[in-house]
């Protein structure tokens, strides 16, 4: 196969960023991933840098020679940013202004920056790349914070971009062993452990969930795009309640146990994205369907 690129993918051993080194490689790019974990043993034919992007220097190093840099890596989750906000601003905001600074200092021909749909807030569904950002949390402003950043580095030093809003991404391998997890994975844990399941409020809470898979394949199109640049949702355009989620985990677990707890300001009501623009200019849609996938992951967890 053809060469088609070099790629440098912050935050590659992550759960976004192993499926995203596994499409690019069988796409053709010779990859190399920048992250502070030990290097995943089934990596194969990949450049693996173990360093922190607090480190501006191998930041530089990482860079070099690449033609495009995704950049995943991240502090995530919300509930802890109001915990440890120091930590969220270290990693987040600085951590994206080194790997800014590195990309443009040795000139690579596109950045790919991974937001998040917390910017949106309350703004009322389905989410346009163009609404007024409204974060409720310390996550969604040092995300935003990115954002801009990238607005910046094109204005002073015509580093071309793309920023990539994610919605909830679930799939395999997502993070779900403890309580930080995310809650499609940490719903199935606690079902298989016979525990209760937390809802918070009325479980009507709703989020437009997206595949990993299709994450992947909306960060390929967008550093193979001519498009440069642009904000760009990644969603399916459609969402579910958390009410609907643990009625398609009780097909696996019929005794399964609720219990709800006050909601919290926090999180938006509803995630909804018009993902029209990515489908227009990148070409790009999702491909799995919600109640589909959920369903299949939670039969990969119960061998159902």
């Amino acid at each position: 196969m053809k060469l088609k690129g070099k790629v440098l993918v912050t935050g590659g051993a992550g759960f976004v960023g192993r499926e995203t080194v596994k499409q690019l490689q069988l796409n053709g790019y010779e990859v190399t991933v920048l992250d502070k974990a030990d290097k995943p043993e089934d990596f194969q034919n990949v450049k693996y840098i173990r360093g922190d992007l607090q480190n501006a220097a191998k930041c530089v190093v990482a860079c070099a020679g690449q033609d495009y840099v995704i950049h995943l890596a991240a502090k995530p989750r919300i509930p802890e940013s109001f915990i440890n906000p120091d930590d969220y601003f270290d990693d987040n905001v600085t951590g994206t202004k080194n790997i800014l600074t590195a990309a443009s200092a040795v000139g690579v021909r596109k950045f790919v920056y991974c937001s998040s749909s917390s910017i949106y807030g309350n703004n009322p569904a389905p989410h346009k790349p163009y609404h007024k950002p409204d974060p409720l949390n310390y996550y969604a402003m040092t995300k935003l914070f990115g954002e801009h950043l990238c607005k910046q580095y094109k204005n002073m030093f015509n580093l071309e971009y793309n920023i990539l809003r994610f919605f909830t991404v679930y799939g395999p391998e997502q993070p779900g062993c403890d309580d930080k997890g995310l809650m499609i994975a940490k719903f199935g844990r606690l079902a298989s452990e016979g525990k209760p399941l937390t809802v918070h409020g009325d479980g009507e809470m709703r989020r437009d969930y997206i595949h990993v898979t299709d994450v992947a394949k909306a960060i390929i199109a967008s550093i193979e795009s001519r498009v440069k640049s642009e904000i760009f949702n990644v969603g399916t355009g459609n969402n579910i309640s958390v009410n609907a989620i643990v009625d398609i985990l009780r097909d696996f677990v019929p005794d399964l146990t609720v219990e709800n707890e006050n909601a919290t300001k926090e999180y938006a009501k509803e995630t909804l994205a018009d993902a029209s623009k990515a489908k227009k200019l990148l070409g790009w849609s999702a491909t799995v369907d919600q109640p589909t996938g959920i369903r299949e992951y939670y039969g990969s967890i119960f061998n159902k």
